[in-house]
């Protein structure tokens, strides 16, 4: 790669695929510049745009689009079929205009984006202190306007945070930084892995295992800081990079971080909106399932809150058996009864999830098939959740056993498996079953 310099002065000035006139530097790192550019049409001037040269050179079909996948994850969610939520949602997206290679620049690839005006958020909530709150409920809602359209694709964005929130020359909510964006495995339910700031990831992110709610605890975090001015979680000692052991020690803290009602210090909210407090405290549940299942039915909540009406559940109606715009998709009967499990489980309603697994719970004595540890898995959920520590234990240690013979559950899910089991085995006074059960969760992560 070249100097930080020599690309950019050897571009300033070029017109790229015979359509993009560079301009002016907007940003420069290690793996590209962004440039202010123009698009034209036979001479003729279409845009500004927002264009993206790769450092890296020699690439092709295969690699580039490793380069570039957060552009081509966002193109995709841009180019998914709309439906009412989307059409509100697609405007606070950054939109996607053309990509590809340039072979008389050694084949770097090249991005072109719409190009927004404006400061991030965090430069204005650093100028204003904190905000009012009919201002940062336009904001939020905004937001979860832009994250419904991707939660509602699959997908979760992982590194939301006011510095990744855009606020353009209109007052417009433009979300970007899609760089650790990922769908979410159909077959785990989440997305594997432990990637963003350790600021605002969510605890079952440090696990390796991000849903839609991870991203509403994100927003969570986010409305604290709008509506105090601050947070806990902004003045924890958080570990350093070269931590061997960084995610226990975030993962204690995140589960010790106490958030007071946001209206002790903010009076609009203790006059005005004293429904705010259990809404932002819900987003901050430590447990996904005790928070908003994704950005639409955070602001639906939102909407039903401002109109006057109580806070509504945490999970939104279940839609099952259906696809992206509304069609029908035939499911298994299996996969119907997992789906509506889990649809029990995000709701809290625990003794009714037990009633449905139990008819298909295997005896101790049986050798385990994939069914019967999806359904130990999920039964031991749902003890757990009831605080029935060693009906939980039993589900969990008979999956280990099995699991141990022959591997039935993917990797991250086993991992979550047994880290409920350590909370069983903790709850119950088994320390050292704890601390073994526990080295074998960071052995598997």
């Amino acid at each position: 790669m070249e100097s930080t310099s020599f690309l950019e002065q050897r571009l300033l000035g070029q017109t790229l695929a015979g359509k993009y006139k560079l301009l002016e530097v907007q940003a420069s790192g290690f793996y590209g510049v962004v440039f202010r550019g123009e698009q034209y049409f036979c001479r003729n001037r279409v845009r500004l745009v927002a264009v993206k040269v790769s450092r890296q050179t020699d690439l092709t079909e295969e690699t580039a689009p490793y380069l570039f996948g957060d552009a081509l994850l966002l193109a995709q969610l841009l180019a998914a079929p709309a439906h009412r939520l989307d059409d509100a949602g697609r405007r606070h997206l950054v939109q996607i205009y053309d990509m590809g290679l340039l072979p008389e620049y050694e084949n770097r690839a090249f991005l072109v984006m719409e190009y927004v005006e404006g400061l991030p958020l965090l430069a204005h909530l650093r100028a204003a202190g904190r905000f009012s709150v009919p201002m940062g409920l336009r904001f939020i809602k905004q937001i979860c306007r832009g994250m419904a359209l991707v939660h509602a694709q699959g997908a979760v964005h992982r590194d939301l945070k006011a510095d990744n929130i855009l606020v353009d020359r209109r007052g417009i909510i433009r979300i970007v930084d899609f760089g650790l964006a990922a769908y979410t495995d159909p077959r785990l339910g989440f997305v594997p892995g432990s990637l963003g700031n350790f600021i605002y990831m969510a605890p079952e992110t440090l696990l390796g295992r991000s849903t839609p709610a991870s991203d509403v605890y994100s927003l969570g975090l986010l409305m604290y800081e709008l509506f105090t001015g601050g947070g806990p979680h902004l003045t924890v000692p958080w570990p350093n990079a070269d931590d061997s052991d960084r995610c226990d020690i975030c993962l204690r803290l995140k589960k010790t971080l106490h958030f007071p009602p946001p209206s002790l210090v903010q009076n609009e909210i203790r006059n005005d909106y004293r429904w705010l407090d259990a809404l932002i405290l819900r987003c901050l549940e430590v447990e996904p399932e005790r928070r908003f299942a994704d950005a639409g039915c955070l602001l639906a909540a939102i909407e039903s809150c401002e109109a006057g009406g109580p806070l509504p559940p945490p999970s939104c109606p279940p839609n099952l058996g259906r696809a992206e715009g509304g069609d029908e998709t035939p499911v298994s009967s299996e996969e119907a009864l997992f789906r509506e499990v889990r649809q029990l489980l995000a709701a809290r309603a625990y003794e009714q999830a037990i009633d449905r697994l139990d008819v298909y719970r295997p005896p101790e004595w049986a050798v385990l098939d994939g069914m019967g540890a999806r359904t130990l898995r999920l039964l031991g959920q749902a003890y757990l959740g009831l605080g029935n520590l060693p009906a939980a234990r039993d589900c969990l240690e008979q999956l280990r056993a099995a699991q141990k013979e022959q591997a039935l559950l993917p990797q991250s899910d086993y991992a979550a498996a047994l880290t409920d089991l350590c909370k069983c085995y903790r709850g119950l006074g088994l320390k050292e079953a704890a601390q073994a059960c526990q080295e074998e969760v960071r052995k598997l992560l």
